[in-house]
């Protein structure tokens, strides 16, 4: 028997769970949330760790011995920011912006081609985290890469720079940068058509272990428990794709994630289903896919939520009889506090819309499209981005998406995406939808490097089906 506490910091809140490993498997025995303590975050940890073991850190500590685990997770103040830089957008950009979003960042701008003045000047007002830095075929053009590399090197920037471009200008790459930490690690295409973005997401995971752990204040934490953090976004990400794994029922899945400041789409499918009469522009995405939306979220972003989801937003409020000034004053009421739940009958409606908002417009961007062209052999369609029509279940975490009327906030919106513009979005066809419940995703995601089969099981027996 095996007692392990899993933690994740947040953006608004804190949560907790203490599990219990057997051999009949992994077990939820109880949670605990709190806001989370942004000045401070330590101290929400503190409460969430009392509130699982009625013990504070050091009392906990006292009481840990060989049988007991702890991991934890943090989002806090939105997560990773990565700037992305590529050569061409449909293939090295559209490459750097996967593998950042896949390591868990967010990516606060991208760049493509040669940087300009104003492009340096908006990379230096972002004060990203992290530059991911690409470009380039392994042999293939260099002048574009050195280009940037001297623009970078003349910016104002200070933070690690992950060169993930062409190999061959490697060395003057560096030189270049001599005054930048520079991060070498291998090309996201060395060659046309073949992507490579696991050392990349490698890299950006040290980085993050390194470095980001001091700027959030996690560093006390991994010297009193001994385990590094994991970014949230990472460990939910390796969860979707150990569910499949370990549960074969579920090969074709989604899950997007709600928070305060962010929303997280996931997909495990086969991003391209191959015919006479589909023909993909750009890369292949990859089987297993997250993309994070920064100007989506119910508290913290949800101003910018509001400015980025008007059309949608508006829609909704007019075929509810409700006014869009009642919704910009409950935007300004949760954006001042975020921990504000509704109280009336319309706050609970306009909390909904902007949760339906969320869904709306992170599936717009996640999820690919077909527009129709003609050929002398007749009608095609050109595919750009992910299929996601053999997705068999959606599920729904985190905030409104984990409450038990949280079906029509997935559904409707989908619904009302088939067709945005003159594409045809490639939306999931007839899926099934889930919510967890529990909000066990982000803890479960922490278990995953050293519990897969059990973290995978349990994340798929604790979701509930919604009518």
């Amino acid at each position: 028997m095996k007692t392990i506490i899993s933690i994740d910091i947040g953006s608004t809140w804190t949560k907790g769970g203490l599990f219990v490993l057997s051999p009949s498997g992994l077990k939820l025995k109880s949670k605990y949330s709190t806001p989370t303590t942004q000045n401070n975050l330590i101290q929400g940890f503190n409460e969430v760790l009392k509130g699982l073991t009625g013990q504070d850190i050091n009392g906990a500590l006292a009481g840990l011995n060989d049988s007991t685990e702890v991991f934890f997770s943090s989002s806090a103040k939105g997560g990773l920011k990565i700037a992305a830089i590529g050569l061409v957008p449909d293939l090295t950009l559209q490459l750097a912006r996967l593998a950042a979003m896949s390591a868990g960042g967010k990516v606060v701008g991208s760049f493509a081609f040669t940087l300009t003045r104003q492009d340096v000047e908006a990379l230096e007002r972002l004060q990203p985290d992290i530059i991911l830095f690409s470009g380039g075929t392994d042999g293939g053009n260099t002048r574009y890469v050195l280009d940037n590399a001297r623009r970078l090197a003349s910016s104002g920037f200070s933070c690690p720079v992950v060169y993930a471009g062409n190999r061959a200008v490697a060395d003057e790459v560096v030189e270049v940068l001599k005054n930048k930490e520079v991060i070498l690690t291998e090309n996201l295409m060395p060659e046309v058509g073949q992507v490579n973005i696991e050392p990349a997401r490698e890299k950006i995971r040290e980085i993050f272990l390194k470095r980001i752990v001091q700027g959030r204040g996690l560093s006390e934490l991994v010297e009193i428990f001994g385990t590094q953090p994991r970014p949230t976004p990472l460990a939910v990400f390796e969860l979707i794709q150990a569910i499949p794994r370990f549960n074969p029922d579920w090969s074709d899945l989604a899950a997007i994630d709600i928070g305060g400041a962010t929303t997280d789409f996931y997909s495990n499918t086969e991003s391209y289903l191959e015919t006479d009469s589909v023909i993909l522009k750009g890369i292949r995405e990859p089987r297993v896919k997250r993309t994070v939306e920064g100007d989506l979220g119910m508290r913290v972003s949800a101003c910018s939520l509001l400015e980025a989801g008007k059309p949608y937003l508006e829609a909704r409020l007019i075929s509810l009889g409700l006014s869009l000034e009642a919704m910009e004053r409950f935007v300004e009421k949760i954006s001042v506090d975020n921990d504000y739940l509704p109280e009336t009958e319309e706050e609970i409606w306009l909390d909904r819309i902007l949760a339906e908002t969320c869904v709306y417009y992170s599936a717009l961007r996640h999820a690919g499209g077909w527009r129709e062209t003609y050929t002398p052999q007749g009608k095609v369609y050109i595919q750009t981005g992910k299929d996601l029509r053999a997705v068999k279940a959606v599920v729904g975490s985190g905030g409104f998406l984990s409450a038990e009327n949280s079906a029509e906030v997935l559904r409707l919106p989908l619904e009302r995406l088939a067709f945005y513009g003159d594409e045809r979005k490639l939306l999931p066809e007839k899926p099934s939808f889930f919510r967890d419940k529990d909000y066990l995703f982000p803890l479960l995601g922490n278990l995953v490097e050293k519990y897969p089969q059990d973290a995978a099981i349990l994340a798929v027996a604790s979701l509930e089906k919604l009518g």
